[in-house]
């Protein structure tokens, strides 16, 4: 069984669900950035053609991980240094992305892996346009959604002001697409769902529960 590294914050339906599929590491949350995203693990981590790359001041160390040059810091973009991602051979990051990543593919918006959930080894659902646009440009089929209902959490677990992005609200491994909350309270379901049954994935969601960012996961 696959670890999953994952914010200590998540539910109860949550944690019981991903326990089934993964050996769970609740990421500690950490004070070296801010309270919402303080437990992501795709502020801490990066993962690059199966290997970790991790901050030097990851809350959770493995041996196994490659250890990054810079540490993340509270004010961006000190805190996005690791936040990028790939998609098949591309890897997407921006001019803030830590040394240790070489990526193929720079956007404008720091916050890349909180911006993406990837569908496919070529396709992705996106809540940043200037994301879909480069994306699209480079052959990748992005879908753009606007998502008005995914939360933040503060450190006590309740919902911050702050919005959320898609790409921390969700899980995706083997044909599963793990929404992180109640799929009837996106606003762009319909859409979503269109762009999931394209690439044989199955929506997971947890009914009743606001759509909560986590920072996604890592697998390892």
């Amino acid at each position: 069984m696959n670890n999953l590294i994952i914010d200590t914050r998540i539910r109860e339906k949550e944690y019981n669900y991903l326990s089934k599929h993964f050996n769970i590491v609740k990421l500690p949350l950490s004070d070296d950035v801010y309270e919402e995203i303080s437990g992501h693990s795709d502020i801490f981590y990066c993962k690059i053609n199966n290997k970790i790359i991790s901050a030097p001041n990851a809350p959770y160390k493995n041996s196994s991980f490659k250890m990054g040059q810079e540490n993340v810091g509270k004010e961006y973009p000190k805190d996005v240094k690791y936040n990028c991602c790939q998609i098949g051979n591309n890897i997407i990051g921006s001019d803030y992305t830590d040394k240790s990543i070489k990526p193929n593919i720079l956007v404008k918006q720091g916050y890349v892996k909180c911006s993406i959930a990837i569908t496919s080894s070529n396709s992705c659902i996106t809540s940043d346009k200037g994301i879909e646009k480069v994306l699209r440009a480079n052959g990748i089929d992005a879908l753009y959604v606007e998502e008005n209902n995914i939360k933040l959490l503060q450190k006590s677990g309740e919902e911050s002001k702050m919005h959320g992005f898609i790409g921390g609200a969700t899980l995706v491994f083997d044909n599963n697409f793990v929404l992180f909350g109640d799929g009837s309270k996106l606003n762009n379901r319909e859409k979503i769902c269109e762009h999931l049954k394209k690439y044989n994935l199955n929506l997971i969601d947890f009914k009743g529960l606001e759509i909560h960012d986590y920072g996604s996961g890592i697998i390892f």
